[in-house]
């Protein structure tokens, strides 16, 4: 294996061609080997050249985010780093019933167990983002979803102000570059009878990661710029974008939001599904309304979803 890493190391990129004449293997054999490595850790830049191993990507280090962010946030005051974990989600929830305070996020190089909404299995390989803000928000039980939407809000911003990705929210928990999944977001809470006692914000971000081949429906943010980018920056960026979007929702409600996310919602105006868990609902994406409910022009007139799947017909 070192024989290819010392090819990879060069300053231009090298095909999977030259690659094969080199070391005398198959092309299959080369695609193997590239996936073995970063299955491994490697971080490897990839274009219609070729490939060239990132030997100065960037490793994540906490206190780089601390020292890139422009004041204190409410949502980030103690950083959790793991090189390798089940679940960023399990041990916020572990912490927060243990009654950590708001502003605890928990970060993971590589999880082995990760989940996404409905307990689906979310692949977790090193290089991507993954991460669990620990949040204790003044709301109603029933308005938890919207912090998914928020969340997706924030994102979005980021991806396109900050890296120049055109990216669009997809109702009600991810973003997508085309028709492709760049990240998703999960919201499992703990409340009582006066309200959230927390909520736990899990993102998952693909980056520098190997997407495996059946995800055909997924895309990784290092394929779209064509460089690796450097986590902790990406992430003190989202944190002092959603600390802003946050209390401004905490202070005057999500209304002022809608016009924003319907803006960049994937799919407006085109024939979708709706699966609910109970039902299944066809229509037209007409967006979400002022309290983040999504509305579906179906034959028999309009109607408004709370929750649920969505997916293009």
């Amino acid at each position: 294996m070192h024989h290819i890493v010392k090819l990879l190391l060069g300053k231009k990129y090298i095909s999977g061609n030259e690659i094969g004449g080199i070391l005398g293997i198959s092309a299959d054999a080369v695609h193997k080997m590239i996936k073995s490595l970063i299955n491994n850790g490697f971080i490897i830049d990839s274009s219609s050249k070729g490939y060239r191993l990132a030997k100065n990507a960037p490793v994540f280090n906490k206190e780089d985010v601390f020292s890139s962010l422009p004041r204190d946030l409410s949502v980030c005051k103690k950083i959790f780093h793991f090189k390798k974990i089940d679940s960023t989600q399990i041990k916020l929830k572990n912490l927060a019933e243990n009654g950590k305070p708001e502003g605890i996020i928990v970060i993971a190089d590589e999880q082995r167990a990760a989940y996404g909404r409905m307990r689906r299995p979310w692949s977790s390989a090193a290089g991507g983002l993954w991460f669990s803000m620990l949040l204790k928000p003044k709301i109603l039980p029933e308005k938890a979803p919207l912090l998914a939407l928020l969340t997706g809000i924030a994102l979005n911003r980021i991806l396109r102000r900050g890296y120049g990705v055109k990216t669009k929210v997809k109702w009600p928990n991810d973003i997508l570059f085309g028709y492709k999944k760049l990240a998703g977001i999960i919201i499992e809470m703990c409340a009582g009878q006066n309200g959230i006692n927390w909520a736990a914000a899990g993102i998952g971000i693909n980056m520098d990661n190997f997407l495996p081949e059946d995800l055909n429906d997924a895309v990784s943010l290092n394929s779209i710029l064509g460089k690796s980018t450097d986590r902790a920056k990406f992430l003190a960026l989202f944190l002092t974008e959603f600390d802003i979007i946050y209390k401004e929702f905490q202070n005057a409600g999500f209304k002022k939001f809608a016009g924003e996310y319907n803006k960049n919602t994937a799919f407006m105006k085109e024939n979708v599904i709706i699966d609910n868990g109970f039902d299944i609902i066809k229509g037209v994406n007409k967006g979400i309304n002022e309290e983040g409910n999504l509305i579906i022009k179906t034959k028999n007139g309009f109607e408004e979803i709370l929750s649920g799947t969505l997916r293009r017909i």
